[in-house]
């Protein structure tokens, strides 16, 4: 047998290409299970299933996946696992259709279990990589545990023999993803064999694009659809606001068929596309004003083909230059997404094109799932926000008070707000502070508490926030110490987390956690639970693409729109 750790890697390129809308996956040899595992932290609620040749791995993926089947695949009386619908969402190979005797026929008798919208996801090594044509010409072909010379292999492809065999099952391909590893040996062997090449009447870039790949990973599918270009634009600080609202639906996007994504920070660098590429970009809290400098931009868009939708999840009042000039912002654009129903009744006002998506999660944090304690007894308190000081400072004196009675069973970790820091009233070793940080470091902290501390006075503003804070903890299997204001929409009290109204509540919440720290742990499992089960962006990632399909389906529509809104932005090229 192979070694076993050939079973645990995880192929990030194929795992970005399951279709994260996937409601049941085969996964033909799954190894130990690992990149089911990864995807369902993704996607909790997936169907995943397996089957794998090697009892062993099959035994360790059990732990992971809904159903494991341990056979050869290639055996007629080897029985095919059945999703719970019947066929399958998504077929997936991970290196495994080189090692069978007739992957033709194997990949053709299980397109039966794929459902008419379903994808086939496999890697495949690349035999016209440029190791292999080095070996050749010196008359080598080595065998080695794994890679291009896995000593298993039976069959070899090339990019187009690997095209030509999907397209001969009647399969439309969606994507093909080169993986290369090397570049520069590559393009050094490509060097060297320049001469031969154009004796050969080859074009030396071509030859280059074909060496370079190690793998190829391929989507394709029964039905046929029209591709679509998401690009997200984001000019806010800190980075990390972009994480939720734009970089990681637009991952979830990626992953399913021909839709292609880009996010830029700070500097627009659109994709220069011809006029019939059906274009989204999502723009996150601009403020325009009417200017022929702001009205040009818009117009360039326009003229370029994109569909213009801002993404807006913060109060508008609180930005008094859009009172000021009319709510001009959102009137510029062909359609607005934001956060909140209320948002969305407000906006509404200016834009009737407006879309409720609420803040969901990319995936579940393996970190903080476990044991977080590392042998620390008491409760560890978290908190990481922008501009908050209003919010605590009418609490901290009760806080530090119920710190005080028992300072060596609380600890704090705070993210940012210096001022909260400084005023918790704690011994020296049992609080931290981190200054602003990557979304990835914040949820690494975060994971390491018990619980987050999460005030909001009773403001018109703070009452259009979301509730992404307590979504964000809930994932790292964190309790929350919420204000009924938002957080009382999703949080059940005493099931999920604790609620409070006044000061008092939050003290006889900290005090009855003193009495019975076992409870915060449960509450976090519960939150956990409920993260799982109701906020991942696999649940969305559908009404999202399915919408922006709409946008661009009604584009001439929606631009005769915007142009009532605001004649500024009309062109005599624009229909």
């Amino acid at each position: 047998m192979q070694n076993s750790g050939y079973y645990k890697n995880i192929n990030y390129d194929l795992l970005a290409n399951i279709p994260q809308s996937s409601k049941s996956v085969l996964e033909i040899g799954c190894g130990a299970g690992y990149l089911g595992a990864a995807y369902k932290l993704r996607n909790p609620s997936v169907h995943y299933v397996g089957v794998e040749y090697v009892p062993e791995e099959a035994e360790s993926a059990k732990n992971f996946l809904d159903q494991v089947v341990c056979g050869d695949i290639e055996d007629p009386s080897l029985i095919l696992p059945k999703s719970i619908s019947g066929l399958f969402d998504c077929l997936v190979y991970g290196d495994v259709l080189e090692h069978l005797k007739d992957p033709w026929k194997c990949l053709s008798r299980h397109l039966q279990s794929l459902s008419q919208e379903g994808v086939v996801v496999a890697c495949i090594p690349n035999v016209q990589h440029w190791s292999v044509l080095a070996n050749l010409l010196q008359g080598q072909w080595p065998t080695v545990d794994q890679g291009l010379f896995d000593r298993t292999h039976l069959r070899w492809f090339t990019r187009e023999s690997i095209v030509q065999w999907f397209k001969s099952n009647e399969l439309q391909i969606y994507g093909i993803q080169s993986r290369v590893f090397a570049p520069d040996q590559a393009k050094d062997f490509a060097i060297k064999m320049l001469p031969a090449l154009q004796n050969l009447g080859l074009n030396p870039q071509k030859v280059f694009e074909g060496i370079a790949p190690l793998q190829y990973v391929i989507t394709a599918g029964k039905a046929s659809h029209q591709a679509i270009l998401v690009e997200g634009f984001s000019g806010v600080s800190p980075d990390s606001m972009a994480e939720v609202r734009l970089a990681q639906p637009l991952r979830a996007l990626a992953s399913l068929p021909m839709v292609n994504v880009g996010l830029y920070m700070h500097k627009m660098e659109l994709k220069d596309l011809p006029l019939i590429q059906q274009k989204i970009l999502i723009w996150q809290r601009p403020i325009f004003h009417p200017t022929e400098q702001d009205f040009q931009k818009l117009r360039l868009l326009i003229r370029n083909g994109y569909v213009v939708v801002i993404d807006w999840d913060d109060d508008p009042d609180h930005w008094p230059v859009l009172k000021k000039e009319d709510y001009i912002t959102f009137k510029m654009v062909h359609a607005v997404q934001t956060s909140r129903p209320e948002l969305a009744e407000r906006i509404s006002k200016w834009n009737s094109n407006v879309r409720v998506f609420s803040n969901m999660l990319e995936k579940l944090p393996i970190a903080g799932l476990d044991n977080k304690k590392d042998g620390r007894s008491g409760l560890k308190m978290f908190f990481g926000a922008l501009n908050r000081e209003k919010d605590w400072a009418p609490l901290i004196k009760d806080l530090n008070h119920v710190f005080r009675a028992d300072p060596d069973f609380w600890s704090a970790s705070v993210i940012h707000d210096r001022g909260f820091f400084d005023a918790l009233d704690l011994p020296e070793g049992h609080k931290t502070f981190r200054p602003l940080c990557s979304h990835a470091d914040y949820l690494n902290e975060m994971s390491a508490c018990d619980f987050a501390f999460l005030p909001l006075l009773d403001t018109s503003f703070n009452h259009l926030k979301s509730d992404l804070k307590m979504i964000e903890a809930a994932s790292c299997g964190l309790a929350s110490l919420a204000s009924n204001v938002v957080y009382g929409e999703t949080i059940q009290h005493g099931v999920n987390g604790e609620l409070f109204g006044s000061s008092s509540e939050m003290t006889a919440c900290l005090n009855a956690w003193r009495t019975d720290p076992q409870k915060v742990a449960s509450l976090g499992q519960a939150a956990n639970q409920w993260v799982r089960e109701h906020r991942m962006a696999a649940y969305q990632v559908q009404d999202r693409e399915n919408w922006y399909r709409q946008l661009i389906y009604d584009q001439k529509k929606l631009t005769r729109q915007l142009i009532e809104r605001v004649p500024q932005l009309h062109e005599p090229s624009i229909p």
